[in-house]
C-alpha cells in the first residue's frame, strides 16, 4: 500500500513543489477616489453656501426695493402736501397760521424722507455686501468644479494607463 508521500518522491519525504511566478494583481490605489469623494462633499457644501448666499442677496434686494418704494412714496406725499398747502394759501383759503403749520409739517415730512433715504443707503450697503458674498461663493464653486474635473480626468488617465500596462 503506497501513500501519497511515497508517490511524491520517496518514503517519508515530501515532494518539492516548483514555485510558479504568478504576478499578483496590484491593489488598486484608492487614494485618488477617496480624494475625489472628499472633494465632491466639499463641492456640495460650497454649492449649498452659494445657494444660501444667493437667497440672502435676493432677500436684501427685495428689502432694498421696498425701502426705496417707501422713500419714493414719502417724497410724493411730501410734495403733494406742500403743493396743496401752497395752492390753498394762494387761493386765500388758508390763514397764515394754518400755512405756517403746513410749512412745519412739510419740514417734518422732509426730515422723515431724509431718514428713509439714509435707511435706503444702509440697505444698499447690505445689498452690496450680500452680492460680494454671493460672488465669492460662486467663484469658490467654479474653482472646486474645475479641480474636481481635473482630478477626474487624471484618475481616468491613470486607470487607462494601468490597463495598458496589464495587457
Amino acid at each position: 500500500m503506497t501513500t501519497a508521500h511515497q508517490i511524491a518522491g520517496g518514503i517519508g519525504r515530501r515532494g518539492r513543489r516548483e514555485v510558479i511566478d504568478v504576478p499578483e494583481r496590484k491593489r488598486e490605489d484608492r487614494r485618488l477616489d477617496q480624494l475625489l469623494h472628499v472633494r465632491k462633499q466639499r463641492l456640495g457644501r460650497l454649492e449649498r453656501e452659494r445657494n444660501e448666499a444667493r437667497q440672502a442677496w435676493r432677500a436684501s434686494r427685495n428689502q432694498l426695493r421696498q425701502a426705496r418704494q417707501l422713500w419714493r412714496d414719502m417724497l410724493a406725499r411730501t410734495q403733494e402736501q406742500w403743493q396743496q398747502s401752497r395752492r390753498e394759501f394762494m387761493q386765500m383759503t388758508l390763514t397764515t397760521g394754518q400755512f405756517n403749520r403746513a410749512k412745519a409739517l412739510y419740514k417734518r415730512m422732509q426730515a422723515e424722507s431724509a431718514q428713509l433715504y439714509l435707511r435706503c443707503q444702509e440697505w444698499v450697503q447690505r445689498c452690496r455686501q450680500a452680492r460680494s458674498v454671493f460672488f465669492e461663493a460662486r467663484r469658490k464653486v467654479l474653482e472646486a468644479n474645475r479641480q474636481q474635473e481635473k482630478l477626474s480626468v487624471l484618475r481616468d488617465e491613470m486607470r487607462a494607463q494601468a490597463q495598458m500596462m496589464e495587457q
